[in-house]
């Protein structure tokens, strides 16, 4: 929640106009920050989606460790991974939005793509939070955000899971880097894109490792689908 006012602040401090002047003590701030939000009416599209995409993740948060407290686990094999992705999910945000801010260096800030790529990346950070959420609500209880494997829990292959192997981190990506293009700076969606693939690579390495070891059929189920894009990777 913290992580979400602050980006949500730090947002407004980037697009508000000059007339807009915020109390010193930081709870006023913060306060004013969310109404002018609300009520505003240079509010866009970008923003509701960004609202949503920060929401999404709570709930995804809160949804999992009410599932997880449920379980009984037999491997907990996470190695620090869940902290790799909290860390790349921040930081994408952070490094979308200081590529266009005044703190950027001029050579950088004015590396932008054309007016239109800011109704793509919307659509495209849309999609994404989509696909996490029903990727989500698919595996049920069997998803959680550290790698684990519980007792009753079984290989699920159905629904987006018979085309991918993780089409939760497919929108995770693909929301991070929506919102990159609809800001349109393009040094932010380069260093977007590498740093969400490598993070997530290293996670999927520990989880499919887990995964080989618990369920014998996986090697099969992994030569019938695609990692992350369907016939693309």
């Amino acid at each position: 929640v913290a992580i979400t006012v602050v980006l949500l602040s730090w947002n407004f401090n980037i697009m508000m106009p000059p007339f807009v002047v915020f109390p010193t003590k930081r709870i006023a701030y913060f306060v004013e920050v969310s109404l002018y939000f609300i009520l505003s009416s240079t509010t866009s599209i970008f923003n509701v989606l960004l609202m949503c995409l920060l929401i999404s993740e709570i709930f995804i948060f809160f949804y999992t460790r009410s599932k997880q407290n449920r379980t009984e686990k037999i491997d907990t094999r996470d190695l620090g991974t869940k902290w790799l992705l909290y860390l790349n999910f921040v930081f994408c945000l952070i490094i979308s939005f200081l590529c266009i801010s005044q703190k950027a260096p001029f050579c950088i800030r004015e590396l932008t793509l054309p007016a239109y790529f800011a109704k793509i990346g919307m659509l495209i950070t849309a999609v994404g939070i989509c696909i996490r959420i029903k990727a989500v609500l698919t595996l049920k209880k069997a998803f959680t955000l550290n790698v684990q494997i519980s007792k009753e829990q079984q290989l699920i292959t159905n629904g987006m899971y018979k085309f991918v192997r993780h089409p939760a981190y497919t929108g995770s990506i693909l929301s991070l880097l929506g919102v990159s293009i609809a800001l349109k700076n393009i040094p932010a969606i380069l260093i977007v894109a590498i740093c969400s693939f490598v993070c997530y690579q290293i996670r999927i390495n520990v989880e499919e490792a887990v995964l080989q070891k618990y369920f014998k059929e996986y090697n099969l189920y992994k030569e019938k689908t695609y990692k992350l894009f369907p016939y693309i990777y």
